[in-house]
This record gives C-alpha cells, sequence and structure tokens, in this order.
C-alpha cells in the first residue's frame, strides 16, 4: 500500500483507509473520496505540488500534502 501523492499517472487505485481524522478527512468524504472508492491520477503539475485526480466521474485538484493522507493501494 501507498499514498496517494506517490501513485503513478493514469493509474488507477483503491483507497484503503486515512492516515489522519482531522476535518480534512471529513472534506475528502464530502467531496466522494471514500474507503472502497477507485481514485485515478489524471495529471500532476511540474513540481509535482497538486494532482488532478478523478473521482465518480470528477476531476478534483488536490495538493500533494493532502494526498499524503490517502493510503491506497492497486
Amino acid at each position: 500500500m501507498i499514498t496517494l501523492d506517490k501513485g503513478k499517472l493514469k493509474k488507477e487505485y483503491k483507497i484503503e483507509k486515512f492516515l489522519d481524522h482531522s476535518t480534512i478527512v471529513r472534506r475528502f468524504l464530502e467531496l466522494g473520496l471514500t474507503v472502497g472508492q477507485k481514485v485515478k491520477v489524471v495529471a500532476t503539475s511540474l513540481q509535482k505540488k497538486v494532482f488532478l485526480i478523478e473521482v465518480r466521474g470528477y476531476l478534483l485538484s488536490i495538493r500533494t500534502s493532502l494526498l499524503e493522507k490517502v493510503v491506497v493501494s492497486q
């Protein structure tokens, strides 16, 4: 298992758990990032500070520091 910020481009992952239980995780749940949900890394910024991910048909732009809290498997 890896964190989502280490994910490869154009690859699909399954969310396993969250490493933090703060308000950020609650916001992830509101956006559709739930345990068991499949997510796909679509693109990254040049310095890999922002990721564009696809979840439930939506595209979300999320900072790398926040994706470090999402544990995924292939």
